[in-house]
């Protein structure tokens, strides 16, 4: 644990050919592992004759991928090379297709069926008090045509030909549209409504009698239609076994995730090379990860090449892992800044609480972070916010609003307000020095120490000095022993002339001290949302007690509770970031660094799956 992002280590292995596929998986398993090609590497591996069997594999996806299994990771096996792999696979998936293809056909006609007669059992079940005689429809003859549309719900139509008998139903979802007349008319009338989105529908020449009649054909022939689908979904599903579908499918895909990162690997006819960088910092992970996967494979961790940047780790426990956002917002901290993570996991629970201060509102929070963490695990910092809310509801004597219910261990803020806002300064002085004191921790690091003593120190002392001055007046001498300090420390910096090295120090002193004192004074919002939460919270009880409805009054509080909740903490949660990023980490965060993005497991990897050999 530490406040130094931690700098990955380049890596690069040699391992057989054969092995890679499994050898990649052993090590995106561990989570510690970054793939990047040196650019001066060489005999990078040639998919140009994999290309028509991809997209051979893509043509049956296409087509059947709603009728095969899932893929197991214990059953699927990573054989050789790409092209054993694929070519093994594609095998299988075509002697499936094979058999298949007629089952799909029939399944296909079938569903459409069911699909066209549920559409007209819900068309007669929304037309009540209908007399036609469907037996007619269906032998109209063959001067005559009569044909179903389903369109979509509220379908304006501007308008229909006059020499069609039409017959228009509407459901919920659902328009349909039942047309008699001329065969060209009907097929004129067709065109029209394929604009409109407008689908035919079949009409069974099995329908006779009246609409109940109808309905009862229609239940029994869906039900037939149902047993015949789940006959038929089982043969298909039968044939996985035979054609071993499912390790096929398992292959295809751990091959297509292999593809993805290996493409750009200088491979020979025997061996591969991989490189890239690993946060394992003894290399021990990588090492038992190959091992237990039984690779044969060289593993050492080189010196980086100069042209390639490497990527920087924030190394925090869980419970502070949610504060990262922060610095997230800006990039990602280099080696030689500090990461603030650790800090702001203190910190911006005490900026939030004592803006938020409230025992009910708190424990609203901090329940909200326990239900949502394992979802998403970023509403941590509901938890830690939600509990100091909590904490500083006790110092200020409120829950839900009510200020009468315990005593404060503090003040009640909208009855002693002078107290509630000065606090807040002395945070902010505390949060202003401590992003200081990393900016020399930064300096350390970089070998900059000096540099930051002769100047940046004497901008610290100075602004201490003029905080003490306020309490103790003599203080305002060790401010001209800083000034003294501050030009000394430049002008040994400075290769510039002495006048002109004397003028840009004075305008950078200033701008530098009148912004420590800008941002100091900014904390004093911290205690005006502390303020203006305890009133927002005194209008709703004061609106409730307005009432005489018990129930009227319980609502209004309910309300009023749930807005402040909602509203003002979103609010604060914005005032707590805008001081984070704009008041601390001005100080000494630049966020330079490049972000460790982890190679990602297979979603069927099994390291331990059976080779050929």
């Amino acid at each position: 644990m530490s406040i130094r992002p931690v700098r990955t280590r380049w890596f690069e292995m040699l391992t057989s050919r054969d092995d890679l596929g499994l050898a990649i998986e052993a090590l995106a398993k561990t989570d510690c592992v970054e793939l990047e090609t040196h650019s001066e590497t060489h005999a990078r591996l040639n998919l140009s004759d994999l290309h028509q069997q991809l997209d051979e594999y893509n043509r049956l996806a296409r087509r059947y991928h709603p009728f095969w299994p899932a893929s197991d990771p214990e059953r699927s096996t990573m054989p050789g090379r790409p092209r054993s792999i694929l070519a093994n696979a594609l095998e299988n998936l075509l002697r499936w297709e094979q058999q298949a293809e007629p089952l799909v056909m029939r399944l296909e006609r079938l569903t459409g069926e069911q699909d066209e007669l549920q559409a007209l059992g819900k068309m007669l079940q929304q037309s009540e008090g209908d007399t036609l005689d469907y037996t007619l429809l269906t032998h109209v003859g063959p001067a005559l045509t009569a044909r179903l549309f389903a369109l979509p719900a509220k379908t304006r139509i501007e308008q229909l030909p006059g020499s069609l008998l039409i017959k228009r139903t509407r459901t919920s979802n659902q328009d349909y549209l039942l047309a008699v007349g001329p065969a060209g008319e009907v097929d004129a009338l067709a065109a029209d409504l394929a604009v409109l989105k407008g689908q035919p529908l079949s009409l069974p020449v099995s329908l006779h009698g009246n609409r109940s009649a109808v309905l009862e054909q229609l239940t029994s022939r869906v039900a037939a239609l149902d047993e015949q689908i789940r006959q038929t979904r089982e043969q298909i599903e039968d044939l996985s076994g035979p054609c071993n579908l499912v390790e096929a499918l398992g292959n295809i895909n751990r091959l297509e995730w292999l593809l993805t990162h290996i493409s750009s690997m200088p491979i020979t006819e025997n061996f591969a090379w991989v490189t890239g960088w690993s946060s394992d910092t003894d290399g021990q992970q990588l090492k038992t990860a190959l091992a237990d996967a039984g690779i044969n494979a060289i593993i050492e961790f080189p010196p980086p090449p100069r042209e390639i940047r490497p990527p920087t780790v924030l190394k925090n426990p869980k419970w502070a892992e949610p504060f990262e956002l922060f610095a997230r917002m800006l990039g990602t901290p280099e080696e030689n800044e500090a990461d603030p993570s650790l800090l702001l996991a203190v910190l911006a629970p005490l900026l939030f609480g004592y803006m938020f201060g409230d025992v009910g509102h708190g424990l609203v929070l901090l329940i909200a972070g326990l239900l949502l963490q394992k979802r998403w695990p970023i509403t941590r910092i509901l938890i830690a916010n939600g509990l100091s809310a909590t904490l500083f509801g006790f110092v200020f004597g409120s829950i839900f609003g009510r200020e009468d219910l315990i005593p404060a261990l503090w003040v009640h803020p909208i009855e002693h307000p002078l107290p509630v806002l000065l606090v807040p300064l002395v945070g902010g002085v505390v949060i202003l020095l401590l992003g200081l004191v990393l900016n020399a921790i930064e300096s350390w690091w970089r070998r900059e120490l000096l540099r930051w003593a002769q100047v940046e120190a004497a901008v610290m002392v100075m602004y201490l000095s003029l905080i003490a001055s306020f309490f103790l007046p003599q203080a305002w001498l060790i401010s001209s022993v800083a000034l003294v300090w501050y030009f000394a420390g430049t002008l040994l910096q400075s290769e510039k002339g002495f006048f002109s090295t004397l003028l840009t120090a004075a305008g950078a002193l200033l701008e530098s001290i009148f912004q420590l004192v800008v941002n100091t004074i900014s904390f004093v919002r911290v205690g005006a949302f502390a303020l203006a939460h305890g009133g927002l919270s005194l209008a709703f009880i004061t609106l409730a007690n307005t009432t005489d409805s018990l129930v009227a009054g319980f609502v209004i509080m309910l309300v009023g509770n749930l807005v402040v909740i909602m509203l003002e903490g979103l609010v604060v949660t914005i005032q707590t970031t805008r001081l984070i990023l704009f008041e601390f980490f001005i100080r000494f965060l630049q966020c330079t660094g490049r972000m460790f993005r982890p190679l990602e497991a297979p979603a069927t990897i099994s390291v331990n799956a059976r080779r050929e050999m």
